[in-house]
């Protein structure tokens, strides 16, 4: 299978991407598993399941923890953001969903965790991101890259595409899966391919970030 993990849509506030364009981006590029993880949220994740008959959708969710960024994957509820990670963890554990960390050392997002708290989290998660294709300085990546082996952690690559132009961005080409422990086995044998989005996709998606607030804020609506 060619898997797309951690993407977002409309449902996110940084993304404008309608849940048609992602089913459209997918047969284009013969995508056939996608993992929608929208910021604190899983309705679009919910409703892109229901419309995409022809390609898997795994329902996810980016969690904005106390202390950054998590994604719970194989979930039937939202997670509240704002908790502590390790509850944040715990509550995915609970919907039997499968732990994912995104981009631990990015240092321009203010959603990274950071070396303190993937060491002490490091055990506790099923994934480590070596590959975020938005994080802009390279050697970020890398440094995740090498934790993953020195603490040998299983790793994945992320897209976190936010516009149809992003999706092919990390591929994760793995094995037919059914069930969340068939999807661990599975991306444990995944081979990657990847390449960085560049800094004006940065651009767009605070121009997007900035009119959705506009939109939705009283004070700000135009």
């Amino acid at each position: 299978m060619r898997c797309v993990l951690h993407c977002h849509s409309l449902h996110s506030p940084d993304s404008s991407l309608p849940l048609q364009s992602i089913i459209d981006t997918c047969r284009e590029y013969n995508i056939n598993c996608v993992a929608l993880t929208d910021h604190n949220e899983i309705a679009g994740a919910i409703e892109l399941q229901k419309m995409a008959t022809d390609i898997k959708v795994i329902i996810g969710e980016e969690v904005t923890s106390k202390e950054g960024h998590i994604i719970g994957l194989f979930l039937k509820e939202k997670i509240s953001a704002g908790m502590p990670i390790h509850d944040t963890i715990r509550a995915i554990r609970d919907q039997g969903g499968v732990v994912l960390l995104p981009h631990p050392f990015d240092r321009i997002r203010p959603g990274s965790v950071g070396l303190k708290v993937l060491t002490q989290v490091a055990f506790e998660i099923d994934f480590l991101e070596i590959f975020n294709a938005r994080c802009l300085l390279s050697s970020d990546n890398k440094k995740a890259a090498a934790f993953a082996t020195e603490h040998r952690l299983r790793p994945y690559v992320g897209s976190d595409a936010h516009f149809a132009s992003e999706y092919t961005n990390a591929i994760c080409d793995m094995p037919n899966f059914d069930t969340p422990e068939g999807f661990v086995k599975s991306l444990s044998q995944a081979t990657f391919s990847t390449r960085p989005a560049g800094w004006v996709i940065h651009v767009r998606s605070n121009y997007v970030r900035h009119i959705s607030k506009r939109i939705t804020d009283p004070k700000h609506r135009i």
